[in-house]
């Protein structure tokens, strides 16, 4: 029902747009001529102006500059510019506060505020994907324009911080082709892109432009970046060999898919798979290859290691095709018509473990009773930090496990855009436009699981086809280990791959939006300044999330991902409709002065808010050389349907690899965190005032232009989705502030005056927070959602300059410069407390990401004739190193890691040499050098060993581009 509901939705959304089309110009007479205006609309107004400074802070970057900076993609590219913070482009599994990093494409995070507080627009269109590899070919893109002191006021919700728009070309005559490769010095990994762009424009005003591109990245393994893999998290306190603890009070019953019914020993009593470190003699240590390690190492903590060194990678294989039409047509003098279809598809393969420790499921349902053939002690145990496979089964792992080990998830994931728009003249000074445009996302998986039923059978001797084998869950299933017998401790193929599930491209999400938008704009009256010149619209559109019940974890069968006992999210659909009204206004208060006024009222019809956001700004001309500008405005953003739905326990759950409980004293490892919900997610909203002006000389400094702004920004209620460490963290302060005791002086031993103060308010306060707790005080599960976290404050400086000159025949030179500097960044928490956590790493908690206090980027690019090469800095200032140091012991010992992660400088060199008529082709051929002087990440001893957020390590990189114009 929800779709046909849809379709006639858009039936009616198109009728409309195809009226609005013939409709709306036809009460004014059509001109036989537009009139010509050298005006231009740019990204943060819909009204002209021919002014050389804007009256808000834009920033523009053109398909040159991505070319001539040398960087393989977008998300590289953004990450080093000043405004942008905390932009993910290395994999690191569970590697940040926000969850695993990754490096299949990256979104505009400006000022560090969230990606969803940036509104990310392809061809003036919001995007169902903020991702910029999926919005159209890098080869097709004229230029990006971004708005950086907030746009709410002009296009609506999820502008708070500011809004970049993806322009792409839309007249070319010709073919050009152009490749890219790059690959690290040490060959580790590598780096491709094909792309073609071709076009053409007729006699009756029709023009067409279609663009093609493949790009690939191969993986880059852990193992084989051994400087940070020696001190990265590459282990797991959960393995195979593992750890067991007693079970007491077993009645020896079978209880399929359900609790065992038993009394678990305590932590204290935990025991340790004798197998543990028993046959790693020949096998690579830590950091140095895959596969290191096998039968673990005995920690002090009393559990045994597992490394993931042949599943953990810092670049995921992955495979981007991109596709882009459009077509134009000038039906008439006055009438203009658009299309634009942009398809984007892209294959990624995750290596991974096949097994999550989910120590829950273990201790809670599975029984190694006393009188299983392979049980080293005699009684009845249960899993406690294990594994159902890792290495312990080089020669019987289930078909879908690769020889190295690794399960590999397949992930599909694809972007379809259409676009339809017509533009008009309204008599001789009024313009508008009408446009609908539909978008779909789709996300698809390999699902792999183990039956918990079989498992549980297995485990009893029931197991397999014919119900009568034994499954070992202990080391000595390896010939390797001295525990082993021959017939007695192994286990089959049959057996592993009767217990194991595995099903290839699954749906697990799809989603759509749709936007339907017309627009008016055009003088109303003279003042003695000039023209009064308005703009009005109307929007409607509707985003549609949905999530897909997996069969397998419905039927409470999947083991390793789901959680026993707790029912499953069903197919669900969530939809977020928004009506709005908007207008804008542009007095001209004196000849070289004028004020503009935006307000914007949004119906946020599921969620039944309403918004109305103003913006206001000056330009004022004080000399032609000279603009000042100003503006305020207020902006809102709505949480979805899909972030308010219900709280779920048992959803999207994954295992918790770092973060400590200070209230336990405990580490979070061997927990559970699942994602869901949050029904009572309020609103964010955000005031920005910005003070700039733009400086563009004559005379002795012709060619020189300097721009400034200041910026505030109040940023109240912001929306983010919480990690563990940030829930954990604020019971354990809510407690102190009920308890009256000091963090210094709590003590969590068990049994301490402080500890026994904490369990007296856990019992009555416990309760009210997303946190479970086993009966010895660790967490075994914490609920992460969104919520509204914190109020912002922050100030910040933009400095822009450039200069061009050209020294008698040495050809042109170009240099830019582009500086942010933060004078404040401080957040109030959810018990009132302001945190300063500028010039901090942040590395615990959502709320903030790493935020040097000033970035700089130097550009200086050199012209003559048909050469020309550039010489890129970018440059962070320190921050504080406030990272958990983990998993070091017993690789190298104590690591200790400077209090400071010091400011890196990264130059980039280029050189490209034109042939003007190379075999009938112009020939453009780039050769360059990323990193040159092979700045290497400081070592952190963080998960990943290093912060990946600001640098990565690909170390020194070269590049070989080539760009061919056939008949050029």
């Amino acid at each position: 029902m929800p779709h046909d509901f849809r379709r006639k939705k858009l039936a009616g959304l198109i009728h409309t747009a195809l009226v609005s089309t013939l409709v709306v110009p036809a009460f004014a007479q059509a001109q036989d001529q537009s009139p010509d205006v050298e005006e231009v609309v740019v990204t943060g107004s819909y009204i002209r102006n021919s002014a050389f400074a804007q009256d808000t802070a834009v920033d523009t970057i053109t398909g040159d500059d991505l070319l001539e900076s040398g960087a393989p993609n977008m998300s590289e590219y953004i990450r080093d510019l000043t405004y942008v913070q905390n932009v993910n482009v290395t994999s690191v599994v569970l590697g940040s506060q926000d969850g695993p990093q990754n490096n299949t494409g990256a979104s505009f995070n400006l000022r560090g505020l969230g990606e969803n507080s940036t509104l990310t627009l392809v061809d003036g269109v919001r995007a169902v994907d903020a991702r910029l590899n999926t919005a159209f070919p890098e080869i097709a893109m004229e230029r990006m324009e971004l708005v950086l002191d907030g746009g709410s006021a002009l296009y609506g919700a999820d502008a708070v911080a500011g809004v970049v728009n993806l322009i792409p070309i839309k007249e070319f005559e010709g073919v050009r082709f152009r490749t890219f490769y790059q690959r690290p010095e040490d060959g580790a990994n590598e780096q491709y892109r094909f792309s073609v762009l071709w076009g053409n424009s007729w006699d009756n005003g029709l023009s067409y432009v279609g663009a093609l591109e493949h790009y690939k990245q191969t993986d880059m393994m852990m193992y084989e970046r051994p400087r940070e893999f020696q001190v990265s998290s590459t282990t797991s306190s959960s393995g195979n060999p593992g750890t067991y603890r007693p079970l007491y009070n077993w009645d020896g019953g079978i209880r399929l898919r359900d609790v065992h019914g038993g009394t678990l020993g305590p932590s204290s009593q935990r025991l340790l798979d004798p197998s543990c470190g028993t046959y790693n003699q020949g096998s690579p240590d830590h950091g140095s290859g895959p596969i290191a390690l096998p039968s673990g190492t005995v920690h002090p903590a009393g559990f045994c290691t597992f490394e993931y060194s042949m599943q953990a990678n810092y670049a995921e294989h992955t495979e981007n095709y991109s596709l882009y039409n459009s077509l134009t047509w000038e039906a008439t003098d006055w009438l203009r018509f658009s299309g634009m279809l942009t398809n984007f598809y892209r294959y990624q393969e995750d290596p991974s473990t096949f097994a999550s420790p989910n120590p829950t499921n273990a201790r809670s349902v599975l029984v190694v009773p006393s009188y299983h053939p392979a049980n080293p002690w005699g009684i009845d145990v249960v899993p406690d930090q294990w594994r159902v496979f890792t290495y312990a089964t080089p020669d019987s792992y289930p078909d879908n496990i690769r020889d190295d080990t690794a399960r590999i998830f397949n992930r599909d994931y694809s972007v379809n855009r259409l676009l339809l728009k017509s533009e008009y003249d309204i008599g001789d000074t009024w313009t508008g436009y009408t446009y609908y445009s539909t978008q779909e996302t789709k996300a698809m998986g390999d699902q792999h699981g183990v039956y918990t039923s079989r498992l549980q059978l297995a485990l009893l001797g029931m197991g397999g086809p014919n119900g009568d084998q034994w499954w070992n869950p202990f080391g000595s299933i390896d010939p390797r280990s001295p525990y082993y017998q021959a017939g007695v401790t192994d286990n089959t193929r049959e057996l592993n791959n009767w217990m194991s599930y595995y099903l290839p491209n699954a749906v697990t999400s799809r989603n759509f939006l749709d936007v339907f938008e017309t627009m008016a704009t055009g003088p109303v009256f003279d003042l003695p300044a000039g023209e009064v010149q308005v703009a009005f619209g109307y929007q409607w559109r509707e985003l549609q999330e949905n999530t897909f019940e997996l069969t397998f974890d419905a039927s409470g069968e999947n083991f390793i991902w789901g959680l026993v006992n707790e029912p499953v999210a069903p197919d669900e659909t969530y939809n977020s409709r928004v009506k709005a009204l908007f207008a804008e206004v542009e007095v001209p208060i004196l000849d070289n002065l004028a004020a503009k006024v935006a307000v914007r009222h949004e119906e946020f019809v599921d969620q039944g808010l309403q918004a109305t956001t103003p913006k206001i700004s000056l330009r004022y001309e004080l000399m032609p050389e000279l603009a000042l500008r100003a503006s305020f405005g207020e902006s809102f953003l709505a949480p979805t349907s899909f972030q308010t739905r219900p709280a779920r326990l048992n959803e999207n759950c994954t295992d918790m690899y770092s973060g400590i409980d200070e209230l336990s004293g405990q580490v979070l490892i061997g927990g559970v965190a699942c994602a869901s919900g949050n029904p009572n997610l309020g609103p964010e909203n955000a005031e920005i005032t910005n003070l700039g002006f733009t400086w563009q000389p004559t005379g002795a400094l012709d060619g020189f232009e300097l721009s400034m702004d200041y910026q505030e920004i109040e940023y109240t209620d912001r929306i983010r989705t919480l990690s563990e460490d940030d829930v954990v963290r604020r019971q354990f302060t809510d407690m102190l502030a009920a308890t009256g005791i000091s963090e210094a002086s709590y003590d969590p031993t068990p049994g301490s005056s402080t500890r026994n103060a904490a369990n007296a308010w856990l019992a009555t306060a416990g309760e009210n927070y997303p946190i479970f707790r086993l009966p010895d005080g660790k967490v075994d599960r914490v609920l992460i959602q969104s919520a509204n976290v914190a109020a912002f404050y922050v100030d910040l400086i933009d400095i822009k300059a450039s200069y061009s000159w050209s020294p008698n025949d040495w050809g042109t030179f170009n240099h830019r410069l582009n500086i942010t500097n933060y004078g404040k960044y401080t957040f109030e928490d959810f018990g009132g407390v302001i945190v300063d956590p500028l010039g901090k790493q942040n590395a615990r908690t959502n709320i903030a990401p790493p935020l040097p206090e000033t970035k700089l980027a130097f550009i200086t690019n050199w012209f003559r004739d048909q050469h020309s090469a550039s010489v890129s800095i970018n440059w962070y200032s320190d921050i504080d190193h406030d990272a958990q140091v983990v998993d070091l012991f017993p690789y190298d010992g104590v690591f200790t890691p400077d209090p400071v992660i010091k400011g890196q400088a990264i130059v980039d060199t280029r050189y490209a040499y034109q042939f003007e008529d190379l075999f009938g082709s112009q020939v453009v051929l780039s050769g360059g050098i990323n990193n040159l002087l092979d700045e290497k990440p400081q070592l952190t001893g963080q998960i990943g060993g290093f912060e990946s957020r600001l640098i990565n390590n690909w170390y020194r990189q070269f590049y070989l581009s080539i760009d061919i114009t056939p008949g050029g």
